[in-house]
């Protein structure tokens, strides 16, 4: 039996050989016969932590994975990447014969192949000379200088970080405190399994200098060098697979070893993900994250740097987790960096939490310092802040550490997709207080809600959105307010027509915030000279495509195009009642479109155009007596005539989109069409003997052209750049019986 087991192992392992390799999640359905101990098993960290969130040390999430489960699982596997202990589960490269046999086993539940990719969420790094300021603007813009006065600066709190590497972090230094004091309490390299972290990629490097490096031995890049840190190796490039695996490894053992805060730049999104999939309950990581938050850990991690990708623009997991601080970036308290990916969830949860300062400086190689820029260097600023509060507030939740933070945002409690609740001030809880002015009045008439600043000399940027009943946003904007050179009035103003009943529009604009319910709110009636200024009737749309929010709303769209089209020729001789063509006959025009997107699917539409046809005609006859020849021509006698008509052009069309990402439609229109013909233009040329332009004969022709045509038409389209068409002429051009092909095919230019 046992020689029959070894030869079952053997075979697998030479088909491993042969065939393709996956990565799998194999689940386990218990933890039977396990042994688990938390004060042996936890830091003492740990332990007050589970204590001070009333969670279960002896949860069975704790307790180890089934040891004889695993070894069954990895004989019959090519590799064992790990396990993890919440999951009850082991990561494993596998074919999918091996896999087929793993899922046979008894005690296995379920089998999930592994396919997100992580990205360390940076975007791009400057050279940049140090410079020898006391402080930087990324410290400045979360008032960091009032942490740093009371001699606040994270000290007690143990912060893990989550990276690709961490080269030079042992000899740099911006780092020299942290090794001079053994301020990094441990570190684990997940992909070598071993504890050297100190090397490989620079990433980590970056933004452990944002939570706690100092420059020059003075400036702090961060706001936390007095925390404690462990430091964790979960990404290799040529490895992606697994990194999942150890992603989620690295939760477990930052729970073990005491962590109060994750500090993570890193995200799986466009890879192999559906912006569908942002719902923090379908990727593993997010799992993962959502558990970390219940035993009481703070995950900090980055929205992502996709925010002007046209296919994607929407956060990255685990951003999307449940109870986790998703952070975005900023180039000031009011400008968004581009590339900061938007909220909300899949599911319409309200992301980021909070942004910071993106363009950041940062700990390069060799003892240098440089300019780094993405979400990546938002999230440790936020995680030194975040240390901070936790300093100050060592009784308090997680949930009420995050809660706090959002509170300190300078745009609290007005919350929208790209800003979250802002930047956090330190203010908040140094000085126990935030600007509260009065920077304007709301007032209404009819037709508009109007926001009036105070002060006219010192003018800042508006925020507001539209808010649904269900508290999602179906519109965000930011607008500056500027002063009428005419009149001298400073204010802003929003259509009623383009709100419903209920839904609440938020303002924020110079630390005040202002709400109006729509059918349920009575403001200050306005002065009656606002209402004869039309140039800022203003409800425009900032952020991604709203197919991402919670509840898509019909979305109107117009625009001009292009039309140019070939008649399909005759396919038989003109001796019947259809003139024959050849490949030149052809139409132009140019139209008006707009389009009602009703659904995500189907839309409506109309189109008002003005064009031209020419048709090039062949003929030895001329059975609709156009040329007034004697009939039949002899045959020494050719007659050629190309006829010009004019006409309005009317179409109505049904669309069905069949891909709707944020830029990209592809899309089938049906439609019918209506030309009325305002005129035509008959050019006739006559050749005897072969020889060519002997006669030549311009005429205008109305008499024997109806004036009205209709027929269908079929249009394939890829976004609003080009479509393809073809449509089918029911009604003749020509009068006495004698018709033009019916075929058309063209192009469409927007």
């Amino acid at each position: 039996m046992k020689k029959l087991f070894l030869f079952s192992i053997l075979l697998c392992t030479f088909l491993g050989f042969s065939q393709a390799q996956n990565f799998y999640w194999v689940f386990f359905t218990d933890k039977q016969n396990t042994v688990f101990d938390p004060y042996e098993y936890f830091d003492a960290k740990a332990i007050e932590r589970y204590k001070l969130h009333h969670a279960d040390l002896y949860d069975i999430t704790n307790y180890p994975v089934n040891r004889d489960y695993e070894q069954q699982v990895e004989a019959l596997v090519n590799e064992n990447i790990g396990e993890s202990r919440w999951l009850n589960a082991v990561g494993v490269m596998a074919t999918e014969d091996q896999i087929s046999l793993v899922r046979e086993l008894p005690f296995v539940s379920n089998v999930q192949q592994i396919t997100t990719v992580a990205q360390p969420t940076l975007y791009s790094v400057q050279e940049h000379t140090p410079v020898l300021d006391a402080s930087l603007t990324q410290v400045n813009m979360m008032q960091g200088e009032k942490f740093q006065q009371r001699g606040i600066n994270g000290k007690g709190v143990r912060i893990a970080v989550f990276d690709g590497g961490f080269p030079d972090v042992d000899t740099h230094p911006a780092f020299k405190h942290l090794r001079d004091n053994n301020q990094i309490v441990k570190t684990w390299n997940f992909a070598t399994k071993k504890e050297n972290v100190y090397g490989y990629n620079s990433h980590g490097r970056m933004v452990l200098s944002c939570i706690a490096g100092i420059m020059n031995d003075t400036t702090m890049l961060g706001l936390a060098p007095g925390a404690e840190f462990l430091l964790a190796r979960t990404e290799v490039e040529s490895e992606k697979r697994k990194e999942e695996v150890w992603w989620v490894q690295a939760l477990e053992w930052a729970d073990q070893n005491g962590a109060s805060i994750v500090s993570s730049s890193l995200g799986y999104g466009k890879e192999l993900h559906n912006l569908k999939d942002m719902d923090g309950k379908t990727s593993i990581v997010a799992k993962g994250a959502a558990t970390a938050a219940s035993k009481g850990i703070l995950v900090c991690t980055a929205m992502g740097n996709e925010g002007d990708e046209r296919e994607w623009r929407m956060l990255i997991t685990p951003a999307d987790a449940d109870g986790v601080l998703s952070v975005g970036a900023v180039s000031s308290l009011d400008v968004r960096e581009y590339y900061s990916s938007f909220g909300p969830t899949a599911d319409g949860r309200r992301k980021p939490n909070v942004v910071a300062c993106g363009n950041d400086m940062v700990a390069s190689a060799k003892g240098n310092f440089t300019h780094a820029q993405g979400t990546s260097f938002a999230t440790p600023m936020v995680s030194g802040f975040a240390a901070c509060v936790k300093q100050m507030h060592p009784e308090w939740t997680v949930m009420q550490l995050l809660e706090e933070i959002e509170k300190s945002a300078n745009h609290y409690p007005y919350f929208d997709y790209a800003f979250g609740y802002g930047v956090p001030q330190a203010a908040y809880f140094t000085d126990n207080k935030k600007e509260n002015k009065h920077s304007f009045d709301l007032v209404e008439d009819d037709d508009y809600l109007y926001v009036v600043p105070v002060d006219r000399d010192d003018l800042h940027k508006l925020f507001y959105n539209v808010q649904n009943g269900d508290g999602s946003l179906q519109n965000f904007n930011a607008k500056k307010i500027e002063l009428d050179s005419l009149g001298q009035d400073a204010y802003f103003r929003v259509s009623k027509k383009k709100l419903l009943y209920g839904q609440t529009v938020n303002f924020w604009y110079d630390d005040q915030y202002a709400q109006y319910v729509v059918g349920k709110n009575k403001l200050p009636a306005a002065d009656t000279s606002m209402a004869s200024y039309k140039s800022r009737d203003n409800y425009d749309y900032m952020g991604p495509d709203s197919k991402i929010f919670k509840r898509r709303r019909s979305h109107y769209s117009s625009g001009l195009s292009l039309n140019a089209s070939f008649m399909l020729p005759s396919m038989w001789t003109p001796t019947g009642n259809i003139h024959q063509t050849n490949r030149l006959s052809r139409s132009f025009y140019f139209s008006s479109n707009h389009n009602w997107q009703v659904s995500r699917i189907y839309g409506l539409g109309f189109r008002i155009g003005f064009g031209s046809s020419w048709y090039a005609l062949k003929a030895n006859t001329d059975p609709a007596g156009l040329c007034n020849l004697r009939d039949p021509v002899p045959e020494s006698v050719v007659i050629k005539h190309n006829m010009k008509t004019t006409q309005f052009d009317l179409e109505f069309t049904h669309r069905l989109v069949l891909v709707n990402y944020t830029y990209t439609k592809f899309y089938v229109e049906a439609g019918v069409y209506g030309d009325w013909i305002t005129g035509g233009h008959l050019k006739t040329k006559t050749e005897i003997n072969n020889v060519k332009n002997v006669q030549i004969e311009k005429r205008y022709f109305r008499d024997g052209i109806n004036k009205l045509d209709c027929g269908v038409r079929l249009r394939v389209g890829f976004t609003n750049v080009l479509s393809i068409y073809g449509q089918y002429r029911i009604t003749p051009i020509l009068k006495n019986g004698v018709d033009l092909p019916k075929w058309e095919i063209g192009l469409q230019f927007f």
